[in-house]
């Protein structure tokens, strides 16, 4: 695959703090966030209204919430990469659905804005129509008035039978479109701000993501013995695969299912830049000659430590042990 095309692995932060370091906050931050479907569960009890699209949200935020204290002791442990690889996955997702949540709401508030700027009167019985628009109908103080204007327009013209006064009308008028709506000052400045979190949220993915696979090849790295793909023999063994303990139940589905994602090569496979990654699973990235480091040990004969103990090019012996001599 070509560099430019591969799943980017980086090392830490902006090389500043490292992956555990940032993993562990971001997963903190995730929390707190998740902690206002709490909130939002509460105020059912205090008689107050939630449309569908809100309550799903909060009750997605409980689901959330509880699955990453659940796996957020495991972030300090190599020795669960099922739960490491499924924590940086929950993030993942939540990008991708939080971003959808964000999209409806927002796409919401500019159509509703955008109808306000539009309609001669109120679009009471329609405001439905819109996801979340009830809310903002409740809670905005605009989209709902007595009298729906924009600006206020006054002609006046004199008065009969009156020489020093004049008679005024007062009337509204509109103006405006989704466009007017999306574009103007105070909405750019918004959406400017949401794309610039989007695309940190997704850089914070990539850490997170990077980070599950440092801890999924340590744990590979000191169990597996053998590379079992032969079909590619530069992938590791698959520490989930059926043969395994792990990779029994429902366990060791949900971790093949997730390796295969964005590419087991990914999770697997070998780094140009990983010669220790190499000697630690017993070199064996090779399809044919070996280059990886061996020492072989005879099975029968004199080892190596014996014949260099008999030569005398071993290590000294202890000085308790001269005085013996």
């Amino acid at each position: 695959m070509s560099p430019i095309l591969r799943f980017p692995k980086p090392q830490s932060f902006l090389h500043i703090v490292s992956l555990r370091t940032i993993t562990e906050l971001v997963t903190l931050i995730l929390l707190f966030n998740k902690v206002s479907g709490l909130y939002g569960i509460l105020a059912l009890f205090t008689g107050y209204e939630l449309n569908p699209l809100q309550l799903s949200h909060y009750i997605y935020s409980l689901f959330v919430l509880g699955a990453v204290t659940w796996l957020y002791p495991s972030i300090r442990k190599p020795e669960e990469p099922l739960k490491n690889v499924a924590l940086a996955w929950i993030y993942v997702l939540d990008t991708v659905i939080n971003s959808a949540y964000t999209a409806l709401f927002g796409a919401g508030w500019f159509l509703v804005l955008a109808r306000e700027l539009n309609q001669p009167v109120s679009f009471e019985g329609d405001v439905g129509s819109v996801p979340g628009s009830g809310t903002i109908d409740d809670t905005a103080g605009f989209t709902n008035p007595q009298h729906n204007v924009t600006k206020v327009e006054i002609s006046a013209e004199p008065a009969p039978g009156m020489l020093s006064g004049q008679k005024a009308i007062a009337y509204g008028s509109q103006y405006g479109s989704l466009g007017s709506a999306v574009f103007q000052s105070g909405s750019m400045a918004s959406l400017t701000v949401l794309g610039l979190l989007w695309i940190v949220r997704t850089y914070f993915c990539i850490l997170v993501m990077s980070y599950a696979r440092s801890m999924l090849r340590k744990y590979v790295a000191s169990t597996s013995t053998e590379y079992s793909h032969a079909e590619d023999p530069a992938l590791a063994e698959n520490p989930f695969r059926i043969e395994r303990e792990e990779g029994a139940g429902w366990r060791g589905k949900l971790g093949r299912f997730m390796l295969k994602f964005p590419t087991k090569r990914y999770w697997l496979g070998k780094d140009e830049s990983e010669d220790e990654w190499v000697r630690a699973t017993s070199g064996k990235f090779e399809s044919g000659r070996g280059t990886g480091l061996r020492i072989k040990v005879p099975e029968h004969g004199v080892g190596e430590r014996e014949r260099r103990a008999r030569s005398g090019t071993g290590p000294p012996l202890p000085v308790a042990l001269k005085g013996k001599e």
